[in-house]
């Protein structure tokens, strides 16, 4: 394929292609959007959404090339994306393509540049009100993970699959000089990341069918910790309970950082997200012992969750969603002091703190409160802790345990042992000094693996538990409980067999007085009967009359 006048002509049909594709991102770029005042300005909030941290999805020059599977138009395209309810951005210094938010070039641990996801893919989420858009940052996404992976292995498979495709993909990638060779070369360098893709798709699809706003991360992330970076593909087990992406203001400064409450070190929990989105991990066996590595950038994360310390929960945004009412306010507080809700949530800050650790720090104070009290679906809690993995080459690190002769041993003692190993590594890789070592940790205190059979039991039962945070910007955290079963915090209130069985996730209309999002016309059915999905438990607050209930709403809304 020398340049010829077939070159030229798939040049200007490129371009033509391009136009019409790019033509699409007008009416996204073009929507207002309304930002809260959460302590951080304009460019704070840009370096948020495009600081790297090391997740590698696929080349970056691939991912601008590509063509949705059944059309000739982009996958980049804004308005597609959006359809996974990624959020657009116009292109700025942070952002000089003009991707989504979250979407970033990644090429600070490799050869060659990759697109990868930041934590704003994930932690970023918008309203929409009465013809207004409102930005919060760091809350609680809507976003497809699983429906957006599927549609990148489709677009990449249909690529290597169809020649027409592959060719336009080709001049985007190599340019018009490109020869016959570099073609060939492209195509079986596409192949093998389409193996990679499909694998990782494989082993993260659910059970049940999860959309818009749901997402079983720790289990993908235990697969890709205790099967793919220990090259033990018997580890997988497929993903049965998805949850909601928490909100992450505050996220920082807590004790516990987990719906599960299995992971206490911020460093840990960082390292673990980039893996979740599609960083790389890798333990081996060497003559001088394990050798851990891992695609995440330690620096690019610490500026990251430095950026996060300064955000403040959302307030209310009275002038958009209409005034709150003193007197139900009033009442709303009285309802929340009589039911107790205090006694896990906190209240208003102050809040509560924990002694301070080893390293003098103290941090804010959660409740993990036991499955069986709180009474919600404990699928999600009994499923890290049911698992079991063949320890492969890690065996050596659980000399001295229960484990240090085992063939299988619970998932979750492997997943979190591994994981501290793999940071550890990666702060000692960094050449720091062992006192500068606390401040990478995050000041807390790492995992200790059970030596007993009684340690062991503790630490099941230390799992076995849903995490109470303070209700800081609640209002913008729908749809609520761990595994996003309830659409509003009205439903919430409600006696557990009131609350709706089924409803749609993925419009973000808001709905101001319920608090949470409408529940027509989202495009994924939320289903209470599948297991993992039940709405019920959490009975807190529900023996109360319909007049305290929106009172209680409303004091909620101010929290």
């Amino acid at each position: 394929m020398t340049k010829s006048k077939h070159s030229l002509t798939a040049t200007r049909l490129l371009a033509a292609l391009t136009v019409l594709c790019f033509a699409s991102l007008s009416p996204s770029q073009a929507q207002h959007v309304t930002y809260l005042d959460q302590g951080w300005d304009d460019d704070t909030r840009q370096e948020f959404y495009y600081t790297p941290q090391g997740s590698q999805l696929i080349r970056y020059s691939w991912f601008m090339a590509l063509e949705q599977s059944d059309c000739a138009c982009l996958f980049r395209d804004d308005d597609y994306l959006a359809s996974f309810k990624f959020l657009p951005n116009s292109p700025n210094k942070h952002n000089p393509d003009g991707l989504p938010v979250g979407f970033v070039g990644e090429d600070s641990k490799a050869k060659e540049r990759w697109m990868g996801l930041t934590c704003a893919a994930c932690h970023t989420t918008q309203f929409d009100y009465q013809g207004r858009s409102v930005r919060v940052d760091g809350g609680t996404t809507l976003a497809d993970m699983i429906g957006f992976q599927q549609a990148l292995v489709d677009a990449v498979r249909a690529t290597v699959k169809q020649d027409a495709r592959f060719c336009r993909f080709g001049w985007r990638v190599l340019g018009q000089d490109a020869t016959a060779k570099q073609f060939e070369e492209l195509r079986v360098e596409l192949k093998e990341a389409l193996a990679g893709l499909a694998d990782w798709a494989a082993h993260s699809r659910p059970a049940n069918a999860t959309g818009f706003g749901n997402w079983d991360a720790v289990n993908v992330l235990m697969n890709q910790v205790n099967a793919d970076a220990l090259s033990e593909p018997a580890n997988n087990r497929v993903p049965q309970v998805p949850v909601s992406f928490p909100s992450i203001w505050n996220s920082d400064k807590m004790d516990k950082l987990l719906w599960n409450a299995s992971v206490h070190n911020l460093t840990l929990r960082q390292i673990g997200e980039v893996i979740i989105v599609f960083g790389k991990a890798k333990v081996t066996a060497t003559d001088k012992g394990l050798s851990m590595t891992s695609s995440a950038d330690l620096p690019g994360l610490q500026a990251i969750y430095e950026t996060i310390g300064g955000l403040e929960p959302p307030r209310w945004p009275e002038d958009v969603m209409g005034a709150l009412d003193p007197k139900k306010l009033e009442l709303g507080a009285k309802i929340y002091d009589r039911e107790g809700c205090a006694a896990c949530h906190a209240n208003k800050p102050p809040y509560p703190m924990t002694k301070p650790n080893q390293f003098g720090y103290e941090f804010i104070k959660t409740y993990p409160t036991p499955i069986g009290k709180v009474g919600t679906d404990p699928n999600y809690a009994m499923y890290f802790v049911q698992r079991t993995a063949k320890p492969g080459v890690m065996l050596p690190a659980f000399k001295g345990t229960p484990f240090e002769k085992a063939e299988n041993m619970p998932g979750a003692v492997l997943f979190l042992g591994t994981l501290a190993g793999i940071t550890m590594s990666e702060i000692k890789a960094m050449g720091v000094a062992d006192d500068e070592i606390p401040y990478w940790l995050g000041y807390r205190d790492m995992p200790i693996l059970p030596k007993t059979e009684a340690e062991l039991n503790a630490l099941v039962q230390s799992l076995l538990v849903y995490k109470a945070a303070p209700l800081a910007g609640v209002w913008a955290s729908a749809p609520y409980l761990h595994n996003a079963s309830v659409p509003t915090l009205y439903d919430l209130l409600l006696p557990a067999d009131q609350r709706p069985k089924t409803f749609t996730l993925g419009n973000r209309e808001y709905d101001a007085a319920k608090v949470g999002y409408l529940t027509k016309g989202g495009g994924y059915t939320f289903d209470t009967s599948l297991k993992g999905f039940s709405n019920v438990g959490h009975n807190y607050g529900t023996k109360i009359t319909d007049e305290e209930r929106w009172a209680l709403v409303e004091y909620l809304k101010s929290m």
